[in-house]
């Protein structure tokens, strides 16, 4: 927490909370705002393009540019912009690759074949940020996306402003989300725990949606999901199970088949491990509908306030911070653990994952969801039984709140330049 004060939350506001960070979206969210701003200019434009850039902060560059782009032969922010443009319409929001079609990519690969579309990457104040530009003749239009994945912020065409969003702390459609940095985490997880599960069943909803996606990646006898399947068979555990259910739908995600997920604060991925870590292991053991909504209440609070930390874009791996130490607090609870039990195995994930690298969002990202869903339930057992990473243990706090802090600084400014090298490595500049 920052301040002495806490914030003060109700059942109410928790769900305000949950309901806005949760939503449906296809393919890695990078590319999704790539294709939905792309599509965006290009209705502010009001004809086909003939040239289209896409300017980006390195975070986004980082997570995109190496991405399948589901329902198409291609990978990365160009071809994304470029699906996006074609299809030319951004009523569709992060669902916007659902619409491609075979005409859609034919048109598409047109523009990439003839070097119509360009992506670069600077350094910009907000860490998730889209600028696409889209020009036919002397006439350019522009769309900007920033601090969300569906956020857009300016339209213009030609020199004219044509959109501008209002400020959000101006806007007084509705009341301020609770920041959940001046929230005591012990404080949402008992209002998770008490909370009528019969206003969470959009939680399990999420996971079903997200179940799903493990389903069609298994049907396409995708390597990891059929190997994790195979072993959760062979060897069944409940800690087996999650991860196979986690570890299919983010491979599947990650290949681009073209199959919806529900995400969370931003992340496709982040969406798999709270849900599907959670779902999965309440599966296994048997759990009722109830306690398991729950549980997907505790996780998903937990990750919201851990990226409200660390922001949604960060230098390290976000799965294998905040999803898998909400899992880990979810888990305990599933598993009967009391509130020392949570806290513990909290402490545990972040002292154990804390600084595992992201290197962008690409085909490996299954393993370490698989890793961090099976690591966290392991996690959880052992805080269960008495064995835990101590606070003032490394970057570990005395508090979960205080180490939760301390990821933030960790991510920035502690891995600015890891992250630069980073991007070196991908771009190819190092």
């Amino acid at each position: 927490m920052r301040g002495d004060v806490p914030t003060e939350i109700d059942h109410a506001g928790v769900l305000a909370v949950l309901k806005a960070e949760i939503c449906r979206a296809t393919g890695c969210t990078e590319v999704a705002a790539a294709a939905l701003v792309a599509a965006r200019a290009v209705e502010a434009l009001g004809t086909p393009p003939e040239r289209i850039h896409l300017s980006v902060s390195p975070n986004v560059y980082k997570n995109g540019v190496h991405v399948a782009v589901p329902g198409t032969p291609f990978r990365g922010l160009a071809a994304a912009a470029a699906i996006g443009a074609t299809i030319g319409d951004s009523g569709y929001g992060l669902d916007i690759l659902d619409a491609a079609t075979p005409d859609t990519v034919e048109a598409a690969g047109l523009l990439l074949n003839t070097k119509s579309v360009t992506v670069s990457f600077s350094e910009v104040d907000d860490p998730l940020y889209l600028h696409a530009a889209a020009a036919a003749g002397a006439d350019v239009a522009a769309a900007v996306i920033a601090g969300a994945h569906d956020r857009i912020v300016e339209v213009r065409r030609n020199d004219a402003v044509t959109f501008a969003a209002q400020p959000e702390a101006e806007t007084g459609d509705a009341p301020r989300l609770p920041d959940l940095r001046d929230v005591p985490i012990s404080r949402l997880i008992a209002i998770a725990e008490r909370i009528p599960a019969e206003s969470l069943e959009f939680l399990a909803d999420a996971a079903r949606l997200n179940a799903n996606a493990a389903e069609a990646d298994r049907a396409e006898g995708m390597p990891l999901g059929s190997a994790l399947k195979c072993r959760a068979d062979g060897l069944p555990s409940p800690r087996a199970a999650a991860q196979a259910w986690a570890g299919a739908a983010s491979e599947a995600r990650m290949a681009g088949l073209q199959v919806p997920v529900a995400a969370i604060t931003g992340s496709g991925n982040h969406g798999i491990a709270n849900f599907l870590g959670v779902w999965g292991y309440a599966q296994a053991i048997g759990a009722n509908a109830d306690r398991t909504k729950r549980a997907l209440a505790i996780a998903s609070l937990v990750t919201i306030a851990i990226k409200a930390h660390t922001g949604k874009l960060t230098a390290f791996c976000g799965c294998a911070i905040a999803p898998a130490t909400g899992l880990a607090a979810a888990a305990a609870y599933l598993m009967g653990g009391d509130a020392a039990a949570q806290a513990n195995a909290m402490q545990s994930v972040i002292g154990t994952f804390a600084g595992m690298l992201c290197d962008g969002a690409k085909g490996s990202c299954a393993f370490k969801v698989a890793t961090v869903v099976g690591a966290a339930i392991d996690l959880a057992g052992l805080a269960v039984d008495g064995a835990y990473v101590a606070g003032g243990d490394g970057i570990v706090g005395a508090t979960v709140d205080q180490s939760f802090a301390n990821l933030g600084r960790l991510n920035d400014p502690g891995m600015r330049g890891t992250e630069r090298e980073v991007l070196a490595i991908i771009s190819g500049a190092a």
